[in-house]
């Protein structure tokens, strides 16, 4: 199905060929929450169909913005939440015009495969779930990780979630840490919920009133090398129909 979409949009003169001997390899810097959610798979897709070679480079959130302004090689294109990149257009660290929303990964809440899941669909519902468990698992807040400083921020700011019992996982996401049996459940981004298939299982997204979730934007970087292979790139991931790709790992179209 995906081969299907990608040769569509090609076919349509979304995404201009190149030479099978093109030098140009495009290096895409990106943070998890995007990584996580299909990027690597388009660039993949891009690569094969297009001809252009795609480069795919995770970092930390506190390393982004560093990399971004003075990383060696210089990156042709950058994914980051909103709020920085638009401290990064301010500072005139991307192209102009050149910024496109990508979409929005929920956090959601891992269980158990086979456990049954759990209705999570009002803050009480979620309350009450959270506090019959023993532990939750998340990301250490002190990494840096924003999805863990979201979970932390929403845990300590809601009296609803009074009671709680939480376990920071110290090795790798709160899934994961589920998986090998650490804790009973995990609050976690959907698109690393969703790569477990095996061990996990996605309950929903957290309730729309808790705000719970990064929303993604990419740019061609100010210092791009090949910004006009990057457009075609950001053109081709972001085509009417690709979303269902994007969809299937955790990523949604926000109107």
């Amino acid at each position: 199905m995906k081969k299907m979409i990608l040769s569509v949009l090609l076919a349509a003169g979304l995404a201009a060929p190149a030479s099978a001997q093109s030098p140009v390899t495009l290096r895409v810097i990106s943070p998890g929450f995007t990584y996580n959610a299909g990027l690597v798979a388009f660039a993949a897709g891009f690569e094969r169909e297009a001809g252009i070679k795609v480069q795919v480079a995770p970092f930390g959130m506190t390393r982004m913005v560093p990399e971004l302004q003075t990383g060696n090689p210089a990156a042709d294109i950058v994914f980051l939440p909103i709020n920085l990149m638009d401290d990064m257009e301010k500072a005139k660290a991307i192209q102009p015009g050149s910024r496109i929303a990508i979409g929005r990964v929920n956090i959601g809440l891992a269980v158990h495969k086979g456990d049954p899941v759990p209705d999570i669909s009002t803050v009480d519902k979620l309350a009450a779930v959270l506090k019959a468990a023993d532990p939750v698992m998340y990301s250490n807040p002190k990494s840096g990780s924003m999805e863990a400083n979201i979970i932390d921020a929403m845990l300590k700011s809601h009296p609803e979630f009074a009671g709680v019992k939480t376990r920071i996982s110290t090795n790798g996401e709160g899934g994961e840490a589920v998986s090998r049996g650490e804790g009973q459940m995990a609050l976690q981004l959907i698109c690393e919920i969703v790569n477990h298939p095996d061990a996990l299982a996605n309950a929903g997204p957290l309730p729309p009133e808790l705000h719970a979730w990064i929303d993604g934007v990419a740019a061609i970087s100010a210092r791009a090398p090949h910004p006009k292979e990057a457009a075609q790139f950001l053109k081709y991931i972001t085509q009417p129909g690709t979303y269902s790709l994007w969809l299937s790992r955790g990523l949604e179209r926000v109107k």
